[in-house]
């Protein structure tokens, strides 16, 4: 026996709702358990303002609308009082036959709470209404579809209806259209006279306000207890209308006029479900030709208990056949039902019960099947977590019942898809290829993963550039650049189908083809003029350039560049084009070698002592020194001294080599003797001697500086270009290729 543990009462413009609390480690939520979806019921209110979008409809009643084909069933035999259907063509497969399989993917809706979806024939896919952008729950106002296995928001051109309370949706066979009604969530909080009659219709892939004429009021759609919902809408194929109910009253819908068949209070006499029935989901039987209901039996007051009942509406008359139906599904709130098209049966999953007084909750994951006038318990093996609250239609597209989201506990909510079925569909196709960014005429190698579906498989490819294929894992040349969309379609045995689709960038990658550097080696002090050139990549190009000695420059192929310390140094020049392209290419400057010599003095007497010093400059170090004194003397120290003891001129050679064997000389003219020469004094060699020193002195370090400089420019030279690397390989790499998903 169901027992409510408190129960609130609150009024809000004229609204008089229940809030159940039911004992889970806790409480469940209100919300939770105001509305208790069937293949197209809805929510119950909570308070949230936001506006009406669109312009009203004005629909004539009555409009004539083409009818499409709908299947109410077999005729139907019932020898000794037990009827069973008379087949039409081949039999459907038995609800036993069928089971569940998890169709859940990254791309879904968020978790959703009494929501309404139903089935578009107009757009062939199942329609969700009600998620919740902002991390889901309910009284959300995003619509989404699924179609052949994959879910896709569509709020963006379908428009955005206000959040709805108490929402239930179906697809109106008669008016050719899915059919929408609910209560604005901003209408709890309205003026005493707000009526609680929001019509909504979705047809072209766009909502639109119905000015519906009797539309149901606030208090009508109110329960006996006071109570919002729950609202079941379902399309009676039998009768060509539209039939709401919330357990207590019950109204029809044909081209935009509502007829109320039965208010409470009002002498509704047989035709209408007793109160006690306010738990409950309804959809339409096709096989057994009538609008199927299934409540709590709620006995009065707080107690809930006693059983569930079984209701039919067939002619605009309810009647009670709960006890024709043999064995039912134990007493639940929130369940979720639809019809299955797939197998001639309707179909009931989970919900959530009580036991005992203090409403310790139970949720379900049994799955029911009603057919011929009597339930079958069919829980598979592998069953969907225990949820209520959720959302359930047909997809007769892919022969499957879509079950999505729910509450399994207030802690945890689901936010997974399942189908049901005899077969499971395709589900998750995607596609990948490799190379991921392939040049004009190489091969690329495509593949596809999907779960789902019956063997053998077909498959339909098309490449963006004329060419096709029916393999599962073609290979495909573009033979020229640009982007290319690929599409492929899977069909199963059954006649599940699926299709997605990606788009390969084919292009030549951006490549430095040459730098040049002339001249190389450089002149210190001198222009050095550099020139690139690219291949592939899509222009117009960027050039950015670092010399090596911490220099850098800017937008240009070709510039020029002087270098003014001792090498040697890598310069580097960074191509990007506008498609994310990136390209290096690096080239060595080395500085040419110089030789360097000096000398204490350039004349005096006989005998005549003269040191000597050598340098080098440019090259690669380290270095050799080769001294000709022009006397037969030769020295292979840097910085020797020479005596000269007869009179002449002489041509003192210094040859310098470097660690790569490059060569560079140069040379002094020492003259003796001679007219107007005196012999210098003790005092004069002293001088020269001391200058000599000095001047070696110098040279030494000046090198030393420029050396320390090099480094350092050399250093940040080098931590500028691998900032620049960085950021161009994360701002400028082309974005990954779409994988299908």
């Amino acid at each position: 026996m169901y027992a409510m543990r408190s129960t609130s009462f609150r009024r809000s413009a004229g609204l008089v709702f229940v809030l159940v609390t039911i004992a889970v480690a806790g409480s469940v939520p209100g919300f939770l358990l105001g509305t208790l979806p069937g293949a197209s019921v809805g929510s119950r209110g909570h308070l949230s303002s936001i506006g009406i979008p669109s312009a009203p409809v004005t629909l004539a009643p009555r409009a004539t609308v083409a009818v499409p084909a709908i299947e109410t069933g077999p005729a139907r035999t019932c020898p000794n009082g037990v009827c069973s259907p008379t087949a039409k063509g081949a039999p459907a497969p038995a609800a036993s036959s069928a089971y569940w399989t998890n169709l859940s993917s990254p791309a879904s809706p968020p978790w959703t709470v009494n929501a309404a979806m139903t089935f578009d024939t107009g757009s062939q896919s199942v329609l969700l209404f009600g998620v919740n952008a902002s991390g889901g729950g309910e009284f959300g106002d995003r619509t989404w579809e699924f179609s052949q296995g994959t879910w896709t928001d569509v709020s963006a051109t379908a428009g955005l209806p206000p959040n709805q309370a108490g929402q239930a949706m179906t697809y109106d066979g008669h008016d050719g259209y899915v059919l929408l009604f609910g209560c604005p969530t901003d209408a709890l909080t309205g003026p005493p006279d707000f009526l609680c009659n929001d019509t909504w219709q979705f047809s072209g892939g766009m909502w639109h306000q119905v000015a519906a004429i009797n539309p149901p009021s606030e208090n009508d759609v109110v329960g006996a207890y006071g109570q919002l919902g729950p609202l079941s809408l379902v399309y009676d194929a039998k009768d060509s209308y539209s039939m709401l109910t919330n357990g207590v009253n019950t109204w029809t819908y044909v081209g935009g006029s509502w007829t109320a068949l039965c208010r409470v209070p009002g002498n509704c006499g047989s035709g209408y479900i007793p109160a006690p029935n306010l738990f409950g989901t309804a959809t339409y039987d096709a096989h057994d030709g009538y609008v199927l209901f299934v409540g709590v039996n709620e006995t009065g007051g707080t107690t809930v208990g006693g059983g569930s009942w079984t209701w039919k509406f067939v002619n605009g008359q309810w009647s009670n056949i709960s006890a024709s139906v043999g064995t039912s599904p134990s007493p639940r709130m929130g369940a979720m039902m639809t019809y299955d098209s797939s197998t001639s049966s309707a179909i009931l999953f989970g919900g959530l019960r009580c036991i005992g007084l203090g409403c310790t909750s139970v949720k379900l994951n049994d799955t029911w099947s009603f057919q011929s006038g009597a339930w079958q318990n069919v829980t598979a093996g592998l069953a969907p977590p225990a949820r209520f609250a959720g959302q359930i239609s047909d997809d007769p597209r892919d022969s499957e019942v879509i079950l999505f989201s729910g509450a399994e506990t207030i802690q945890s909510r689901s936010g997974d898809t399942w189908g049901w079925g005899t077969a499971p569909p395709i589900s998750g196709l995607s596609i990948s290829y490799f190379p991921v960014a392939p040049a004009p005429g190489a091969s690329v190698y495509f593949n596809n993963s999907f779960s789902g579906g019956v063997s053998p498989f077909t498959y339909s490819w098309t490449f963006g550039d004329g060419g096709s294929s029916t393999l599962p894992s073609p290979i495909h040349v573009f033979h020229s650049d640009g982007r290319y969309p690929v599409n492929l379609w899977v069909n199963d045995s059954v006649g599940h189908s699926a299709h997605t689709s990606t788009q390969v960038y084919a292009y030549l990658p951006l490549s430095v083809t040459t730098l040049q550097a002339a001249p190389n080696p450089a002149i210190l002090g001198e222009p050095v003029n550099f020139s690139t050139t690219v291949a592939g990549g899509t222009p117009p190009f960027t050039y950015a350039w670092v010399f090596g000695d911490g220099g850098v420059g800017g937008n240009l192929s070709n510039i020029t560049h002087i270098y003014t310390t001792n090498g040697p140094f890598e310069a580097v020049v960074t191509v990007t084009d506008p498609a994310g392209g990136f390209a290096q290419a690096p080239l060595n400057i080395s500085i040419k070698l110089q030789a360097l010599a000096a000398a204490s003095t350039s004349s005096g007497g006989s005998p005549l002592t003269v040191s000597f010093v050598g340098g080098a400059q440019g090259g690669s170090p380290p270095y050799t020194f080769s001294w000709t004194f022009g006397d037969g003397v030769t020295s292979t120290n840097q910085n020797p001294r020479h005596t000269y003891t007869s009179t002449g001129l002489f041509n003192v050679v210094l040859t310098v080599t470097d660690s790569r064997q490059n060569r560079s000389t140069t040379s002094l003219v020492i003259q003796v003797g001679g007219a107007g020469v005196q012999a210098p004094g003790p005092a004069s060699w002293f001088y020269e001697f001391v200058g000599a020193s000095v001047l070696a002195a110098a040279i030494a370090g000046v090198w030393a500086a420029v050396l320390v400089r090099q480094r350092t420019r050399r250093r940040e030279g080098e931590e500028w270009i691998k900032e620049l690397t960085s950021l161009q390989e994360g701002a400028n790499r082309p974005p990954p290729p779409n994988s299908g998903e």
